[in-house]
């Protein structure tokens, strides 16, 4: 029976790939990469310089609307401590929380809607960013403890408003965060750490955990002081209503402080397994700054509310660890400014770094390079009937003879 045979050589021939040489583009496209991540930028710096002068203050950070608070609660500092503008300021002010309290509502619920509209059925695309719609709200419920105690000489009734707003973003923020710190612990255990590329946005989740406590501790002291005041119930006419609601606040937030040691741990354990992989410097590295300073203010605000030397030497500590993170990575950002490497997409970077390791991984041995150049013979029998090369026989030739 005649056999034709059919002679396929696979050879690999080694390629030497230059390094791309990457010209620093013109000002004018370092806004091509630019998004809203970069507000991570002004919140880690808003963070840290309040903790140089108030760490207890340092919550109000976040994307549009946090920021917003921010400015809403200088205005409320300078009314508070110089009288600006007197009463009339101060509604104004309210007026604007309210409106900002509105677009936070807004904003969380309306990225939820769109996350669930996208029905993704893969439970490694589950991310530490999917808690940033929530957090706006738990940021905005600790600027309403701010205006509830601005308002209590002026307004019971109004202070009491806004005492029950804050309180009831508070539990709308903490509710959605621990079922999304439940799925991304899940995918976490499922799926293993983060890729390089966002490895660093794992600290994410200890954001809402510091600020949902930190926020806790304030909403509680107002309860403290609110009621039972005003309320025309029989369970809140109880004396000691408002103390028992603040002992419950403050044993959530330290739990919430508890959860955040937790988290701490897994953030940097899943660091340490992306080391050999991480990209060169980019703006997810300001991922970092923020949650460590969220979370060293609720420290120093359990130190004021136990009066714990141990509380008030660990958020020193962890205040002095934020800032020095700054630090370290803004003057990082500075060359990155110059040279514009930062503004290209993390992909990008992570390129980069798959080609510094290329350089210093091992060329192939001479072993290696004559096993790949070996001939295959395909044996097709002429009687019968094949569609494709790969339900043939294969063998390798013993020589290249």
């Amino acid at each position: 029976m005649a056999k034709s045979v059919l002679k396929v050589e696979v050879r690999i021939e080694e390629v030497v790939v230059e390094p791309p040489t990457h010209r620093p583009p013109q000002w004018r496209e370092y806004t091509h990469n630019f998004s809203w991540q970069w507000h991570v930028i002004v919140m880690a710096t808003g963070d840290w310089s309040k903790l140089l002068t108030d760490p207890a203050k340092s919550l109000f950070i976040g994307f549009f609307t946090n920021g917003a608070a921010t400015l809403l609660n200088a205005g409320l500092s300078a009314y508070n401590d110089w009288g600006l503008g007197g009463g009339a300021f101060l509604y104004v002010l309210w007026g604007l929380w309210w409106l900002d309290c509105i677009l936070s509502c807004a904003i969380a619920f309306g990225l939820v809607y769109i996350m669930m509209g996208q029905n993704s059925r893969d439970m490694s695309k589950v991310g530490p960013v999917w808690m940033v719609p929530i957090i706006t709200m738990i940021t905005i419920s600790a600027s309403g403890s701010q205006f509830t105690r601005a308002l209590l000489p002026h307004s019971h009734t109004l202070a009491l408003l806004s005492l029950a707003i804050s309180t009831t973003m508070l539990l709308i923020g903490l509710s959605f965060t621990m079922m999304f710190t439940t799925a991304f612990l899940l995918r976490l255990y499922l799926y293993g750490p983060l890729d390089s590329k966002t490895v660093f946005t794992t600290f994410t989740a200890l954001t809402p955990l510091g600020q949902g406590g930190y926020s806790m501790l304030l909403n509680g002291r107002d309860l403290a002081d609110v009621l039972p005041y005003g309320i025309r119930s029989e369970i809140p006419e109880n004396p000691l209503i408002g103390k028992i609601l603040y002992t419950i606040c403050f044993c959530g937030s330290y739990m919430l402080w508890s959860m955040g040691l937790a988290w701490i741990a897994l953030a940097c354990f899943s660091i340490i397994r992306r080391a050999h992989t991480l990209p060169p410097f980019c703006i997810t590295h300001w991922c970092v700054i923020v949650p460590n300073g969220v979370f060293a203010s609720l420290s120093v605000q359990l130190a004021t509310v136990l009066n714990s030397p141990f509380f008030r030497a660990f958020g020193a500590i962890w205040s002095c660890l934020a800032i020095s993170l700054w630090v370290v990575i803004f003057l990082r950002t500075i060359p990155a400014l110059i040279n514009g490497s930062i503004f290209r997409p993390t992909n990008a970077a992570q390129k980069d770094a798959d080609q510094e390791l290329a350089k210093t991984s091992e060329p192939p041995t001479d072993e290696e390079k004559s096993c790949g150049s070996k001939a295959l013979e395909v044996l097709k029998d002429h009687d019968t009937c094949t569609d494709s090369v790969s339900d043939t026989l294969c063998s390798v030739k013993a020589s290249d003879a």
